[in-house]
């Protein structure tokens, strides 16, 4: 059975050395080259604000090598500067619309290449209700999608674990979201190690999620790089495969031992996971 999803990597600018990215660069280029040398077929990007790359540069250098720029990471803006779009403060909302939609343009200069909200969702915290987020975010998504809509771009929502965020963290909660956007430019981002704590098996979440799954990240427990722990893969590639998934499927995990390795030992162990369920398949067939 033919592999349909490309593998990938997220490689992050100026991130703080625990974070959970294989690759902290200074050059996305060379980044890409690494990758490419391991066997990967595509790069996610993390930065925190985009004039702080040459886009062109980054695009050609990767067309030349044939390495697909699967998604833009935003969350650094979060991290350093507090940008949000559910915030209290209206400026401070429209601040994080801007910045992600400076990421829109960069996402159009790379081409099919969605922009990550992860983070930049914020928390709703003790002082606030669900449904007041929920409004705020529903507000700031429907902007950003009519924005995505005449750029051409694409935005994923990702679904993060209650230790990180106290907001949309299993699927379902995501597609609520979407729904009420109401916009086909928005879609789910699912995250096996936030999966492998919010959600009650590996299927259910990526089947519900059908053709509105826009991305997927892969991590073992303790976010090390998939084989290292107790996580099972083969129903994750399983359903993936079944809901005709194409798009990236990017490690982002610890560099464990270092990102090199970790990244090296991931791509090993799920080509031997698709190969065991291609056999699998041809002896049923």
């Amino acid at each position: 059975m033919k592999r349909r999803f490309l593998y990938g990597a997220t490689v992050a600018m100026g991130a703080p050395p625990d974070a959970p990215f294989p690759l902290n660069t200074t050059n996305y280029p060379e980044a890409a080259d690494q990758l490419k040398e391991l066997g990967y077929e595509s790069m996610e990007i993390h930065i925190r604000a985009p004039e702080l790359v040459d886009a062109y540069q980054i695009k050609e250098h990767c067309e030349q090598i044939g390495m697909v720029i699967s998604t833009i990471g935003t969350g650094q803006a979060y991290g350093m500067e507090g940008l949000s779009i559910t915030s209290r403060d209206r400026d401070v909302r429209r601040r994080a619309i801007e910045r992600l939609k400076a990421q829109l343009d960069l996402s159009a200069v790379f081409g099919d290449c969605p922009i990550i909200i992860g983070s930049m969702r914020g928390v709703i915290g003790p002082d606030q209700t669900f449904e007041q987020v929920q409004e705020r975010m529903a507000e700031s998504m429907k902007e950003l999608a009519d924005y995505a809509e005449k750029t051409g771009t694409e935005i994923v929502i990702e679904a993060i674990d209650r230790f990180e965020t106290d907001y949309l963290q299993r699927a379902e909660e995501v597609l609520t979201l979407i729904d009420r956007v109401g916009s086909r430019r928005v879609k789910v981002h699912l995250d096996t190690y936030h999966m492998n704590l919010e959600e009650q098996d590996w299927r259910r979440p990526i089947l519900l999620c059908g053709t509105r799954l826009g991305h997927v990240h892969l991590a073992d427990n303790r976010r090390r790089y998939p084989g290292w722990g107790l996580v099972d893969f083969k129903p994750v590639l399983e359903a993936l495969a079944e809901i005709g998934y194409e798009r990236s499927l990017t490690m982002e995990c610890y560099p464990y031992p270092d990102g090199i390795t970790a990244l090296r030992r991931a791509k090993k162990y799920l080509d031997q996971v698709w190969a065991e369920m291609s056999e699998e398949m041809q002896k049923t067939d």
